[in-house]
């Protein structure tokens, strides 16, 4: 019997009884869709946290104050941006932002709210890809004559000034009065090193530590953190131990003794978040995969079902001169088809499923991968194959004389 043959039968076989290939292909196909729409949530979270850490820059380097049981021992100073920004001392250092930061009430007029306020530098909108797009932002020159201006993000643009061009206009941060210069592009939730910045505001380091944190337990010249940009993609790792070394240097710490303070390698970070989600998502898929396991003994349960029911059928053609293999070829092409049946409609559910989930969950959007459906697919055929030997096993070995006089 050729092989075309053998799938005719199998599929006659399969369409005789629908409600049971039906039943039988359940399992697998909610299997399937189980490990589709799984792998898909890992992948789109993966995504998810990648793009909210890209979206506060790349190739950023930060260093803060080491905190312990009583606050920073010593904590972060403009001796330790001076040292930083030193070429000689860290030349893989393209641009330095320092940043003192705190919460302080806004008001203008009859609006008030109380949102995080960041003193820093102009290189911060460049290093944070935080765009300006009404205005522009502060200058170095700004920063030198300890101007008082701001910039201010979308949301608290529409709380403080709704309905009005807030440029030019003056608002108190605290008791301190700036003038708005500028306000930044919609970036969404936890875009900025601390929330979002659509609801903060932006001053000039000097203003900031001068005439707004003065009181501040650090002292008048302390800072919170120092983000470094990296020259280039690979130069993460060089600027970490440049930096350790300079702030170490500033600290006056000894070979042996601990840092006084963190650095944090954002290229570092999102690897281990990456692998943290990847190994999540194989654990998830890991079990999704034990139903399309239910779904294969399900696959034998019926197979083996068929095999006594055909019993005389395999008599008749074993009589007719059917070789071994031509039985278990038929029987092991039946499991394949229903697996192969199962698995695409296993596929088309998880896929589906995952679109659904993307419309209701709007942070999180699931990414469907081509390797995570063929290896989907290619383990249900596998579960196909292992769960259907046996019952085509067991008919070839049925005795033509003894199938033949089967009730």
């Amino acid at each position: 019997m050729s092989i075309f043959e053998t799938i005719r039968t199998a599929l006659e076989s399969i369409t005789a009884n629908k409600l049971r290939a039906a039943l039988t292909m359940l399992g697998v196909i909610i299997g399937v869709a189980a490990v589709v729409t799984l792998l898909a949530l890992g992948a789109g979270v993966q995504t998810y946290i990648s793009s909210q850490i890209t979206k506060s820059g790349t190739n950023l380097v930060t260093v803060s104050n080491q905190f312990g049981p009583q606050g920073a021992t010593v904590g972060l100073t403009n001796k330790d941006v001076a040292a930083l920004s030193d070429k000689s001392k860290v030349p893989d250092v393209d641009a330095v932002v320092p940043m003192v930061q705190g919460d302080l009430q806004m008001t203008v007029d009859t609006n008030t709210d109380n949102q995080a306020v960041h003193g820093t530098t102009p290189n911060y909108f460049t290093v944070r890809d935080t765009a300006v797009v009404l205005g522009e932002p502060f200058t170095q020159q700004d920063v030198d004559d300890r101007n008082r201006v701001v910039v201010i993000g979308p949301t608290l643009d529409q709380e403080l000034f709704p309905n009005q061009n807030p440029l030019n206009q003056t608002m108190l941060i605290g008791s301190v009065p700036f003038k708005v210069i500028g306000v930044t592009e919609m970036k969404g939730s936890n875009s900025g090193p601390g929330g979002s910045t659509d609801v903060e505001a932006f001053v000039p380091f000097t203003v900031a530590q001068e005439k707004l944190f003065v009181k501040r337990s650090g002292g008048y010249n302390s800072v919170n953190n120092i983000t470094l940009e990296a020259s280039g993609a690979g130069k993460s790792t060089d600027v970490v131990n440049e930096a350790t070394l300079a702030v170490r240097g500033t600290h006056n710490i000894v070979p042996g003794q601990k840092d006084d303070f963190r650095i944090l390698d954002q290229s570092a970070q999102i690897v281990t978040l990456n692998t943290i989600v990847s190994t999540l998502t194989a654990f998830l898929g890991a079990i999704g995969a034990i139903s399309l396991i239910v779904g294969g003994i399900g696959i034998m349960n019926i197979m083996l079902v068929s095999v006594t029911e055909r019993t005389r059928e395999i008599g008749v053609r074993k009589a007719l001169g059917a070789k071994n293999g031509a039985i278990r070829a038929q029987f092991l092409i039946e499991a394949l088809i229903v697996t192969l049946m199962a698995g695409a409609l296993g596929v088309v559910a998880g896929v589906g499923l995952s679109f659904i989930i993307g419309k209701l969950e709007t942070s999180v959007v699931p990414v469907v991968q081509a390797s995570s459906v063929l290896a989907a697919v290619g383990v249900s055929v596998f579960i196909g194959v292992v769960f259907g030997l046996y019952p085509a096993w067991r008919a070839s070995l049925l005795v033509p004389v003894e199938a033949l006089r089967y009730e």
